[in-house]
């Protein structure tokens, strides 16, 4: 049964071929589950969320009548799991978009339940708190995230965030217990506290209500002193008085005696022709500006110089992408496979570097598609078997630290690759192995570009 099988009348949808789809065997399934993300991903970013949340929830439904089947040997269970985590996680922020925030806490709960490590499923449950109101859970989930990924400067941002937050929370309980003669180390129920919070914002309010009228009462007080001076477009204006009694824009700046002394004279002089120092039209020419070495004639100062090496980068990161390989270590279900960059394909962006001040700074923005191979087997022609399939790298950037990885997108294996092999491509392939090689190939080509310029 193919992948579209299911498929019955059209309906409103674009996705009615996913959503009517009933995958009756492994493979189909995880085409359906792969499609989906690709699809929610899409509908993600042009801001679609109702379409995003059904497939999503789609995909959910898929998964758990996968996991409810069971039979496997537990690898597959293991990677449905982690592929349900993601689409919960997914579905939060989704339902996030679209103001469901108590649903969104639900995703996000569960997304953690199916992985307790991955880190996005923390970090939507602490922006769905949040947006509920309940910064101290909040601030417990950026932590745990901050926990599994330390390097994440967005996440440590998040947790300062939230920390301050509730700093502000603490420090104007604490203002409003003692204004009514609380002792907050008494405590009192989360009742008690809600009231006074809700008091706290009610006198907030009213104090920036007063002040706002006392702005108001002041510019029309203003406005009657000095009636016999203007007019009442004047004010809008913008003019002012002068020392002299004379009405001028607000902007012109009066120069006080002792500064005019410091100035000294500045009227215009006449040249006398006596004094010229020579009348040889050569003197007036203009003269050659000498370039210092590696810069423009027109930028002797080194301020900001940049160079275009876009063909030169397209042509070394191609080579050395098609060195990246990675061999399947003993004790994997084969030892000895080799997994390597076949082609690359849709390499698209630019590379410059910039001299600022005698500073370097290397600017590149690339993204590309490569071909893969995995081949299996012993030495005997006859035994290899070969599976195939490309992957994207959207966001090479200089934004990406060495070392930190990057994201991929419309991972793909080929329908002719040997059945079976999935959980095998998806562990040494798409999330490890043949990718980190990747990873380091792109790491050596930066490191090149800095070196080479």
């Amino acid at each position: 049964m193919s992948l579209f099988s299911g498929l019955g009348c059209a309906g409103p949808s674009a996705h009615t071929d996913l959503l009517s789809a009933t995958p009756d065997n492994l493979t189909s399934q995880r085409s359906l589950i792969e499609e989906i993300k690709r699809r929610g991903r899409a509908c993600v970013i042009s801001k679609n969320y109702p379409d995003a949340d059904t497939l999503y929830g789609k995909g959910i439904d898929v998964l758990s009548s996968m996991l409810k089947v069971g039979g496997g040997d537990g690898v597959e269970d293991e990677t449905s799991k982690k592929d349900m985590a993601v689409l919960y996680s997914n579905r939060s922020l989704v339902r996030m978009q679209m103001g469901k925030i108590a649903e969104a806490l639900e995703d996000a709960d569960r997304a953690i339940n199916c992985d307790p490590t991955y880190v996005k499923a923390h970090w939507r449950r602490g922006q769905a708190s949040n947006a509920c109101g309940n910064t101290e859970e909040a601030l417990a989930a950026f932590e745990r995230a901050v926990e599994l990924e330390p390097n994440n400067k967005a996440l440590r941002k998040e947790v300062q965030n939230a920390k301050a937050r509730k700093e502000r929370e603490e420090k104007l309980l604490a203002e409003k217990a003692s204004d009514d003669h609380v002792d907050p180390a008494a405590g009192g129920s989360s009742e008690n506290n809600d009231v006074v919070m809700t008091d706290v914002r009610k006198e907030t309010n009213a104090a920036k209500k007063e002040e706002k009228k006392q702005q108001a009462a002041t510019s029309k007080a203003v406005k009657e002193t000095d009636g016999s001076l203007f007019t009442k477009s004047d004010h809008v204006r913008g003019y002012k008085i002068r020392s002299d009694g004379k009405k001028t824009s607000y902007f012109d700046r009066e120069i006080s005696d002792d500064a005019k002394k410091l100035i000294g004279d500045i009227a215009p002089k006449k040249l006398d022709a006596n004094n010229t120092p020579s009348t040889d039209t050569n003197d007036f020419a203009p003269k050659p500006i000498a370039a210092a070495e590696g810069k423009s004639a027109w930028n002797t100062a080194g301020t900001w110089e940049e160079r275009d090496v876009t063909p030169w980068a397209t042509e070394t990161l191609t080579a050395a992408l098609l060195t990246a390989e990675y061999v399947l270590p003993d004790g994997s279900p084969s030892p000895g496979a080799r997994a390597v960059v076949s082609n690359v394909s849709k390499l698209e962006g630019h590379a410059s570097y910039a001299t600022v001040r005698g500073t370097k700074k290397y600017i590149y923005e690339f993204a590309f598609t490569i071909k893969w191979a995995l081949t299996l087997g012993g030495d005997d022609d006859a035994q290899q078997q070969t599976c195939r399939g490309e992957m994207t790298f959207p966001d090479v950037d200089g934004t990406v630290e060495l070392g930190e990885g990057y994201d991929i997108v419309n991972y793909h294996v080929d329908g002719s690759s040997p059945a079976g092999t999935g959980p095998l491509l998806d562990r040494f392939v798409r999330d490890g192995g043949l990718r980190e090689a990747v990873h380091g190939a792109i790491d050596d080509w930066v490191k090149l570009f800095r070196a080479t310029y």
